[in-house]
């Protein structure tokens, strides 16, 4: 692979609302994006001899996008972990700009921090010119509502701007992004204007006094302020935060971001972050050259995704504390919007697992909360615990009269996704203390899949696009690997009895006839599917399946295996992207793992979709089927979790 073309860039990574991409193979190609794909403009101008050349987005007259200054040439964009360094060139001088969000798992206060940095360096190539850089960010990060009229505050090396009329936690949803809150810049010569102005600037090279604007007013929607600076220093630091005042709300009652619990408040919060941005981007350095050699040890398409997938993974998730414990809390991005979703939760965790398990913890302990409220009247593990950001309870599978339907339950999936979950966490670091809290519920949910996990009726499992489907295969092994943990969690003998006699049957039950692997169904010799559930088998040493399972079912998936991955099943060609990286573990066939991470890396470079990284998409032309930006991308780690627990 010559170059690797990242279908989207991440730029700016905090949360599920405070998240800006390129859609763009070049920075100044388009205007930068939230991850949805709506406009949140940013806009960066190198200045030479008092010339600009714009390097980051595209300014904006009324709906029509028009440069400032001729594009300066970009020359490289590299992707890591917790940065991504975007290089230029002109005849006078080479810049770069590094864009850095420090998602560092193992310090929660820093990661949880609504913080982002925009670091530049400017070499001249030859003496005699003067360099300044520009930078602006405009209110449509913070208003997603058209007509909204905005306010703004601005002191010595602060600026903010938001929304006039605050309602917080006004909604929930999932194409939408958050209109309440306030956008900070921190940088010595740190304005406010508004894009006419700043359009005129450039233009017309007017002064910084006709520059900038009353703020004792509100400003009307239709001159949209921007919060700007600009730097003459050969390298500098630009600092970007969002305030959202109230993060998500908890059964009913707003709750405030995680930081808080070491800072206080905001203010003390981004004080902080702006001393510390030097010292944060040698550390990121250091944390990301060291995962990248990790993951380079099982290949180095390997690296380039997990680099890309990192912060996206983090991004979808919203970190906050009630009654003194963390919560994780997802969202189902471009999927419904549900958050503190089990089925995202269970394919995300490897990532969460390798750096820190309390986070996984911090996914569950939602869907222990709400499986003990009147409104689950279920004996299964529930779906979800609401719709971004208002964690009010299921709305999956809710009927008009406001109750929820069995029929769009997915019990055998939740109740292993469950089980397999927290015992993961456990093989990680030995706390026992969210298995002991909840050990009546995941009872009665290995219960349940004692009487009903082995041959599934008629439901959805996590791959609920494709349908309910009944006899399903890899759901089965869903339930027997849950019960086999379960045995071993609480040293239950009788329930890995169940579990080894189930995997007996389901061996020759679903055994295909006519071939060689195992059905998607129990019922149809002619079907086949990715039976990516098997792997906690072999990770979490339960000694329930033959190895020679393991190692057939990697040849079907060899056999079937598309210019961009393996299918998931018989039914399409389309495929998931962390549960085929899930097959990979299955066995140490090293061929199978480097085939399928080199044709991933395909999809991604070739692609016509730019978005953030799909998971859901069609093998034979790389076509984007669905989602994109989720926090599943998590599972892609699952090798590195791999080595951890085999070793």
């Amino acid at each position: 692979m010559k170059t690797f073309r990242p279908t989207a860039v991440p730029l700016i990574t905090c949360d599920p609302y405070f998240s800006l991409w390129s859609f763009s193979d070049h920075l100044n190609g388009d205007q930068t994006r939230h991850w949805t794909g709506a406009r949140q403009s940013m806009c960066g101008i190198l200045i030479i001899d008092g010339v600009p050349h714009r390097f980051m987005g595209l300014s904006r007259i009324k709906d029509q996008y028009l440069p400032d200054g001729k594009a300066l040439k970009q020359t490289s964009v590299t992707v890591d972990p917790t940065t991504t360094v975007y290089t230029f060139t002109h005849k006078t001088c080479d810049l770069t700009v590094t864009f850095l969000t420090p998602l560092l798992m193992d310090r929660l206060e820093v990661m949880t921090r609504p913080v982002s940095y925009i670091f530049y360096e400017i070499t001249p190539k030859e003496e005699g010119h003067s360099f300044e850089v520009y930078f602006d960010a405009s209110a449509e990060l913070t208003g997603d509502l058209i007509g909204q009229d905005f306010v703004a505050k601005a002191e010595e090396g602060h600026v903010s701007i938001g929304g006039a009329d605050q309602k917080i936690l006004n909604r929930s949803g999932d194409d939408i992004r958050m209109d309440w809150g306030y956008l900070h810049l921190v940088h010595p010569n740190a304005k406010v204007a508004t894009f006419a102005r700043r359009q005129s600037y450039f233009k017309k090279r007017i002064s910084a006094r006709h520059f900038e604007i009353d703020l004792a007013q509100p400003i009307p929607h239709n001159k949209l302020p921007i919060v700007y600076t600009v730097s003459d220093k050969l390298s500098d630091v630009f600092v970007l935060a969002y305030d959202d005042i109230k993060s998500v709300e908890y059964y009913h009652k707003p709750i405030d971001a995680y930081y808080k619990k070491f800072y206080g408040d905001f203010e003390t919060m981004l004080a902080v972050a702006t001393r510390e941005a030097d010292a944060l981007r040698k550390e990121c350095a250091a944390f990301d050259a060291k995962l990248i050699a990790d993951m380079e040890k099982i290949s180095h398409e390997y690296a380039l995704i997990g680099a890309l997938c990192y912060r996206q993974a983090i991004a979808a998730h919203k970190t906050v504390e009630v009654d003194g414990k963390l919560l994780f809390l997802s969202k189902e991005n471009f999927s419904n919007g549900c958050m503190a979703t089990l089925d995202v939760t269970y394919p995300s965790i490897p990532l969460f697992l390798l750096y820190n398990p309390e986070l996984v913890r911090g996914m569950m302990r939602p869907l222990f909360d709400f499986a003990r409220t009147e409104q689950w009247k279920f004996e299964c593990a529930p779906h979800d615990c609401g719709r971004y950001p208002l964690c009010n309870g299921q709305v999956y599978g809710l009927a008009p009269n406001g109750d929820l339907r069995y029929d769009m339950q997915m019990p055998v999936e939740e109740c292993g996704n469950a089980i397999l979950t927290v015992a993961a966490t456990y093989a990680v670091d030995g706390d026992r203390s969210l298995l002991e809290e909840n050990r009546d519920l995941l009872k009665k949910w290995a219960d349940y899949l004692t009487e009903y996990g082995y041959n599934p009726e008629n439901q959805l499992c996590t791959d609920d696009f494709a349908g309910h489907l009944a006899q399903n295969c890899n759901l089965s092994l869903k339930a027997i690997v849950a019960l086999g943990a379960y045995a071993k969690l609480f040293d239950e003998p009788r329930y890995g009895e169940i579990a080894k006699e189930m995997a007996d049957r389901w061996v020759k039950d679903a055994k295909k006839q006519n071939g060689k692997g195992w059905r998607l169904t129990f019922d149809r010799d002619d079907t086949w599917s990715m039976k990516y559930n098997i792997i906690w088998d072999r990770l979490l040493d339960l000694k329930l399946f033959d190895e020679r399972v393991l190692c057939e079912e990697v040849q079907v998936y060899l056999s079937k295996m598309n210019r961009y991955g393996v299918p998931l099943d018989s039914r399409s060609d389309y495929t998931k992207l962390d549960w085929m990286a899930w097959t990979t573990v299955m066995t140490d066939h090293e061929t199978y793992t480097k085939k399928v991470f080199a044709s991933i890396a395909r999809m991604i470079c070739e692609s016509e979709d730019r978005v953030p990284v799909t998971d859901w998409y069609y093998t034979s032309d790389a076509k984007q089927t669905g989602f994109q930006a989720r926090s599943v991308l998590g599972g892609f780690y699952i090798n590195l979790l791999a080595k951890k627990l085999l070793k």
